[in-house]
């Protein structure tokens, strides 16, 4: 199956894009999750006292023994919601440091084909700038975070067989306490559908940042960032506002999704069965369409300065 998606049968262009694409970023979409899971496991299997040490929650001590009593005290819609919760907050993580690969992708794409001449020879090929850009979005917005959640699904698995392991030998129920009471394919289904509407909200921000790296001739980085600085420094200067900065931090934290204010930790105390549901309802805001006005509008000028673009 895998040879099957990286290998182009006939003319396929927008699927060489995309595994162009692959190949350019394979850190950010792959290696990335990776390590952050691998080591966060690693840092699990020590804090979980697998050498013999206490538990440490809030400052307080606890044996394996008292958790496992404490857990099974607890009934049954209880015990499933405290453990969704845990496994939900545990892809945090993995989010955040996929977050930077989304913000670094997004900015140095367009910056480093012109910089190693890649450019010409994709231009050379019969596709088109529209196809190029939506390539590096599809990539940014949705590859990169869609292989970081399956990323955690394998570390939420990983912490219910840890928890599981240490049921041994007791009177307790692996099968009662971990299993039956977590819903793997809701948390899967909440972190999809929120990884897409969060980059469905933050497509401005990622548009401009595409936009920064198709202009700027050295470090995107300053060119996305300085522009913007400087206007919200005019705007509280003489306006005594900061709508700028506020458009701009709730879109990158998420906080317009399920009416947060404060992003993406808030938005996971949520998770309910009807969360799913709450999530896609902020589609339903005018800022929402408006953002997404806005990106159209970066993108097109994202696309005319690449079919103009001259090394």
């Amino acid at each position: 199956m895998l040879a099957s998606l990286i290998k182009i049968n006939g003319y396929s262009p927008f699927k060489a894009l995309m595994l162009r694409e692959y190949w350019e970023n394979r850190r950010a979409i792959f290696m990335t999750p990776l390590v952050i899971t691998a080591i966060t496991m690693a840092l699990v299997i020590i804090s979980m006292g697998i050498f013999g040490r206490a538990i440490h929650i809030n400052g307080e001590s606890y044996t394996l023994g008292e958790v496992i009593a404490e857990m099974s005290s607890r009934k049954t819609g209880e015990l499933s919601d405290h453990i969704n919760h845990l496994l939900l907050f545990s892809s945090i993580p993995v989010m955040i440091g996929v977050w930077f690969c989304m913000v670094f992708t997004a900015l140095g794409s367009l910056y480093d084909e012109r910089k190693d001449n890649s450019i010409l020879f994709w231009k050379s090929m019969p596709v088109s700038d529209f196809q190029t850009i939506l390539s590096k979005i599809l990539t940014v917005t949705l590859v990169i975070p869609m292989v970081a959640i399956g990323f955690t699904l394998v570390f939420q698995v990983f912490l219910l067989i840890i928890g599981s392991f240490y049921t041994i030998g007791t009177e307790y129920s692996a099968w009662d306490l971990m299993w039956s009471s977590t819903n793997l394919p809701l948390l899967v289904l909440n972190e999809m559908i929120y990884m897409i509407m969060y980059s469905l909200w933050a497509l401005p921000i990622f548009a401009w940042f595409f936009l920064a790296s198709v202009i700027a001739k050295r470090t995107p980085l300053l060119v996305a960032t300085i522009p913007v600085a400087l206007i919200a420094l005019f705007e509280g200067l003489f306006f005594h506002s900061d709508y700028l900065v506020r458009f701009i931090g709730m879109r990158i934290s998420g906080a317009h999704i399920m009416g947060s204010e404060h992003g993406y930790a808030q938005n996971f105390t949520k998770l309910d069965p009807m969360s799913t549901l709450e999530i896609l309802q902020s589609a339903a805001s005018p800022a929402f369409w408006m953002g997404l006005a806005v990106a159209a509008a970066l993108l097109t000028a994202t696309i005319l300065l690449r079919r103009r673009n001259s090394l």
